[in-house]
């Protein structure tokens, strides 16, 4: 049996859920390829391949893609089955009976597409099987989280870095975690530990010596000279499997580092061990600038004093830092976004990026911006990128385009903050233009590839990485009508 995936590369990271999915699909004895929409025509690799499965896997913003594909390829090969998987499918279940896929799957999917591959194989429907959900199903259930992650197979990271450019590219995406134990109302974390309640431990960690052995996997095969651990948290805590992880690290790899944690999190201790261990960068998003939206809109409960103290602690042990702040939070105002950019000014930080509020399906905030009446569900109307325009109607298309002008030059003002004062009180007013996204892509190069990332590439390879990163953040900036 061929499994096709179908992806859409619209940045750098690797989607490692998908290559662990492929990797269990071949442990079981099937065959997976890979369809980079941007690189070739699905439906023209379709009639070549002749796949038995054609498989998605999506966030809210990028399903539009794959269910507009989908239509087109059930009209013109209708007897393959259709699958996707992800968080907008996950959060967002309504979706198959509203698109012609065949199933969706809810949740982690490696069991679940295992079973689904050997109904396939057999004869049988896929009705009623744990974590899939399709058009006939009349009852859902899920499955128990995976426990011992370890017992996964490695990631098939060959599916994407054999049949994309990511593979030249020396940075580099693992994971060593599941879960995330937080309430941030913005994000799907809340509705997930809602789906599994009763079964089994929400965060997981892989064994220090898997995620060796997963990166030495890689850097035999394909380039490497950084690594971006992309968990929710990597670490909480100095604790037994940091401290080994560390040592390890250092020794089997010693490759410069990035990962993800919060302010409320860290320590002088972990500082010191993540350093030694070859840590460059860390984000800790701090989301709102206000210590009341921050706290109680958001939950993330901080102080300013806290993120400050905790930017500064980094910066003292020359590790880089990189912060988040959501523009255009329901109900707030441009001096509201403006406070975001000073508290981020005042921590020091590195690279920040301002990205506008979306409500995501089953978030918290989602769910009271709808009900609030500011958003009308629409998502084959959202973008892929949270960096365009505000999707709420609380805001006036002046404010909207306020937002927007922010949320490229703030992160401009965090790197040369002599620029504040002009961008504040003049340019966010002016009227959105491609001279504010190419003066956002110039500084942000220079910032990623001078401090938050070592990357060995040739001048040629440089130059094609800064072409396409140009034209990645032009997409990204770009309102859905302006794309139209």
């Amino acid at each position: 049996m061929k499994i096709l995936f179908i992806f859409k590369s619209e940045n750098f990271v690797v989607p490692v859920g998908l290559c662990v999915i492929s990797a269990m699909a071949r442990q079981e004895g099937y065959e997976t390829y890979l369809c980079e929409m941007n690189s070739e025509d699905p439906l023209e690799r379709i009639a070549r391949l002749k796949p038995d499965v054609i498989a998605y896997s999506s966030s809210s913003g990028e399903a539009k893609h794959y269910i507009r594909l989908n239509q087109k390829v059930k009209e013109r090969f209708p007897d393959v089955f259709t699958i996707m998987g992800g968080p907008h499918p996950t959060f967002y279940p309504e979706l198959v009976h509203k698109t012609t896929l065949d199933a969706i799957c809810i949740g982690e999917g490696e069991e679940a597409f295992a079973d689904v591959l050997h109904s396939l194989s057999s004869g049988t429907r896929v009705d009623g099987i744990p974590n899939i959900f399709t058009k006939t199903d009349t009852s859902f259930t899920v499955r128990n989280l995976v426990e011992d992650l370890d017992s996964l197979p490695f990631p098939d990271y060959s599916l994407v870095y054999d049949n994309t450019e990511m593979g030249k590219y020396p940075l580099k995406s693992f994971i060593t975690s599941r879960g995330c134990p937080y309430p941030c109302t913005y994000c799907f974390n809340t509705a997930w530990r809602k789906i599994y309640h009763g079964r089994g431990k929400v965060v997981r960690q892989h064994s220090v010596d898997h995620v060796i052995e997963d990166i030495q996997r890689v850097s035999e095969r394909w380039p490497l000279s950084n690594v971006k651990f992309q968990d929710d948290i990597f670490t909480y805590r100095v604790d037994e499997w940091l401290e080994e992880f560390s040592r390890k690290y250092k020794r089997h790899i010693g490759l410069p580092f990035f990962i993800n944690t919060r302010c409320d999190l860290f320590s002088e201790d972990m500082a010191k061990l993540l350093k030694y261990a070859g840590c460059r960068t860390i984000t800790m998003s701090i989301e709102a600038g206000d210590p009341q939206i921050r706290n109680e809109m958001l939950k993330r409960k901080m102080s300013d004093e806290q993120i400050i103290a905790t930017h500064q602690l980094c910066e003292k042990y020359g590790i880089y830092t990189y912060t988040n702040c959501i523009l255009g939070l329901p109900g707030t105002t441009i001096a509201d976004d403006i406070q975001s950019l000073d508290l981020c000014l005042k921590s020091r930080v590195t690279w920040a990026e301002f990205p506008i509020f979306y409500p995501y399906p089953k978030t918290e905030l989602g769910n009271q911006a709808i009900n609030l009446g500011m958003y009308t569900p629409d998502y084959d109307k959202m973008h892929t990128s949270c960096l365009s325009v505000s999707p709420l109607n609380c805001f006036s298309d002046k404010e909207k385009n306020i937002q927007r002008n922010l949320g490229m030059l703030a992160s401009v003002a965090v790197v040369l903050p002599w620029l504040r004062k002009p961008i504040v009180n003049h340019l966010i007013y002016w009227p959105s233009n491609r001279l504010f996204t190419l003066a956002y892509w110039l500084v942000k190069s220079y910032v990623v590839r001078r401090k938050l990332y070592v990357t060995k590439t040739t001048r040629w390879e440089s130059f094609r990485i800064y072409m396409r990163s140009l034209k990645q953040e032009i997409f990204r900036h770009t309102t859905t009508e302006e794309l139209e």
